[in-house]
Formats: structure tokens, C-alpha cells, sequence
């Protein structure tokens, strides 16, 4: 039985084919590290332990068909993936010379936009909406968690209003949208993950990516970590937590992600079964089985 609604499914749907979406670094920025907001980054984050290009250097339609290159013709339409920190952080001039390439590449199908919902001015959404009629868009913002007391002990650097107002506006331009939500956050709790999902569940949003926690070494919470002041969710306690989450949100919501995975050799500190991704999802999935997990089964209690 499917117990959740998968983005790899609606995909397959939608183009009548299995579709590979491609990670690419378009080398832009963050305003919560070039000193816009911050310079020191949101607690939990480490592009290079949580995204394979991040360090990519050569440029984007050379990533692309490396790429391409790599799956050996198993697949034949791609989405292109702008994944490593803030990929609306620009001029729509500069959006236009990353993105207008990208879309006109054989064999791309369409474009996902990692974000921020503070990152999404008018400007920013016309030019999206222009993108949107020329090819599948999918703009992914990041929220994390739907606390702004939690954000700001994380120093995400914007509010919950910031990103009801992004969602709100993309959707009027028929934009689909997906939100990332981090379990197991320093302050969170479970009531405030459900109340995530219970947000998530009132907004037009298209998708949820999930990730648990992880600490990354370096980053500050690693620190607080070493400091004994967080504890890392154990793979049933995730699963357990993740249940009631997945309950929560509407059923034609696309889950994209049920955890994150990163290896030691590129920071990981804790879980460790964050490393072990095939064995964790399959220890997951038997948690859903057990407790009988249906999305949307909790909405209206």
C-alpha cells in the first residue's frame, strides 16, 4: 500500500516518463552569509556535506552535461536542479543568464529553484512566472520550521510571515511550490513539527521535502552538540515523528524527501544512520507499516 504521495510518482505521471533530476551550483549566494542579514549562515548548514555540487566550479551547462553524461542514457528527460544556497539572490538580468541556458538544453524538461522566501521579490516573481509558461517550474523555499521563535534561535534570518507570503504569491501566478522542513531542530518540539505540517496543510504548496537534523561538523550546531545542549533524533524517534507529520498534510500534497543522507567523509557527525540512506528508508517505511500511516488521515482532528 503507498502510504504517502511521491514526487518520483507524480513526475513519472506528469511526463509520461521517468524523469532524473540533475543538481547544478549556479554560484550564487546567501544574504544570511554575504553579510546582507548574516555572515555566519543558518546553525545547521553546510552546503558540503548536504549537496554533491556544491563545490562545482566549472560552468552550469558544462555540470549539466556531465550530468547527462553520467546516466548513460537511461533517462531521457531531465529537471534541472539549482540546489547549493539561494538561487533567486540576484537581478532578474542574472536569473536570466543562469536559467534561460539551462531551459533551452536538449533533453531538460524542467527547472527546480532552491530559495528563500526572502529572496522572492515582485521583480523575482514575474520573471518566474514568464519561466513557468515556457517550462515546468518547481520553487523550492526553505522554511524549516513553522516556529519563528525556533528561526531565530537557528538564525534562519526570516519569519513565517515571509514564507506564507512567497507561497501565497507564486501560487497566484499557478507557480508550484515546495516547502523544506527540518525534524529534530534545536527548539522544536513535536507539537511544533505538527503545527509545521498543519500550516503546510492551509497553503496552496505542492510539495514537502523532509530532512532530519544533521550536524554537520563546523557549524554551530555542532557546537551545541559538543556542548551537550541538543540530542540528535534516534531513526525511530524520526519515523515516529515523521508518521504524524505525513498525517497531517493534505494527500495531494507531492512528498519530494523522507529524510536527508550525508557521510561522514563530508561532516557528518550525528545520526549516523543518516548515513546509511537505503537501510534507514527501509527501517522507515516499516514504522509507516506498523502504525498503518496514511497522508492526510489526521487532518480536520
Amino acid at each position: 500500500m503507498t502510504r504517502y504521495t511521491s514526487y518520483r510518482s507524480y513526475l513519472t505521471k506528469r511526463f509520461g516518463r521517468p524523469v532524473l533530476k540533475v543538481p547544478l551550483n549556479a554560484g550564487f549566494s546567501c544574504p544570511n552569509r554575504d553579510g546582507t542579514i548574516s555572515r555566519d549562515g543558518c546553525s545547521f548548514c553546510d552546503n558540503r556535506s548536504f549537496s554533491p555540487v556544491a563545490t562545482a566550479v566549472s560552468s552550469i551547462i558544462e555540470q549539466l552535461k556531465c550530468a547527462i553524461g553520467r546516466d548513460k542514457g537511461r533517462h531521457s528527460a531531465f529537471i534541472a536542479y539549482l540546489q547549493p544556497f539561494t538561487n533567486t539572490y540576484g537581478t532578474v538580468q542574472r536569473l536570466r543568464e543562469v536559467y534561460e541556458p539551462i531551459i533551452a538544453h536538449p533533453g531538460i524538461v524542467g527547472l527546480a529553484v532552491g530559495t528563500r522566501p526572502d529572496c522572492l521579490g515582485d521583480d523575482i516573481c514575474e520573471y518566474l512566472r514568464d519561466v513557468s509558461k515556457r517550462t515546468y517550474l518547481s520553487v523550492e523555499i526553505g522554511l524549516q520550521s513553522a516556529s519563528d521563535q525556533t528561526l531565530r534561535l537557528n538564525k534562519r534570518g526570516h519569519s513565517v510571515d515571509d514564507f506564507v507570503d512567497s507561497v501565497k504569491r507564486l501560487a497566484a501566478f499557478k507557480i508550484e511550490t515546495v516547502a523544506h522542513v527540518i525534524i529534530g531542530l534545536p527548539g522544536d518540539s513535536k507539537k511544533g513539527t505538527i503545527d509545521t505540517a498543519k500550516l503546510l496543510s492551509s497553503l496552496p504548496v505542492s510539495g514537502v521535502k523532509i530532512h532530519q537534523l544533521m550536524i554537520i561538523d563546523g557549524t554551530e550546531v555542532h557546537e551545541w552538540f559538543k556542548q551537550g545542549r541538543i540530542t540528535p533524533v534516534s531513526l525511530d524517534e524520526y519515523s515516529d515523528i515523521l508518521c504524524d507529520f505525513l498525517s497531517h498534510l493534505r494527500p495531494d500534497q507531492h512528498i519530494h524527501r523522507i529524510m536527508a543522507d550525508s557521510t561522514v567523509k563530508n561532516g557528518l557527525v550525528a545520526p549516523l544512520w543518516s548515513a546509511e540512506k537505503m537501510k534507514s528508508v527501509k527501517r522507515i517505511h516499516e514504522v509507516m507499516e506498523k502504525r498503518g500511516l496514511k497522508q492526510g488521515a489526521s487532518l480536520g482532528r
